[in-house]
C-alpha cells in the first residue's frame, strides 16, 4: 500500500510504501532530499485508520494523510 506524506521542509507530498514506515527507518524526500525518520506510532496510526474504515465501510479505497513536524536540534533554537 502506498501512503502519501508531506515533507516537513518543502511541504510537497510524496508516496511511501507502508512496508517502509517502521520505527527508526528513514526515507529521503524526492523533492528536496530532506531525510525523514519515522516514529513508532506512525504505521500504527495508519493501520488503525484502515482497520476502522474497513470495519465501518467494508472494502474501500483509503487515502491517509500523515502530518509531519520539523525537529530541530536544541542548539538551533538559539539562532531564532
Amino acid at each position: 500500500m502506498e501512503i502519501k506524506i508531506p515533507c516537513p521542509i518543502c511541504h510537497k507530498s510524496f508516496s511511501v510504501r507502508s512496508e517502509e514506515i517502521s520505527p527508526g527507518k528513514t526515507t529521503a524526500c524526492p523533492n528536496c532530499g530532506k531525510m525523514i525518520t519515522f516514529a513508532g506510532q506512525d504505521l500504527q496510526k495508519v493501520q488503525q485508520a484502515i482497520d476502522k474504515l474497513t470495519k465501518d465501510v467494508g472494502t474501500a479505497t483509503v487515502k491517509v494523510n500523515v502530518k509531519t513536524r520539523i525537529k530541530h536540534p536544541w542548539w538551533q533554537f538559539w539562532k531564532r
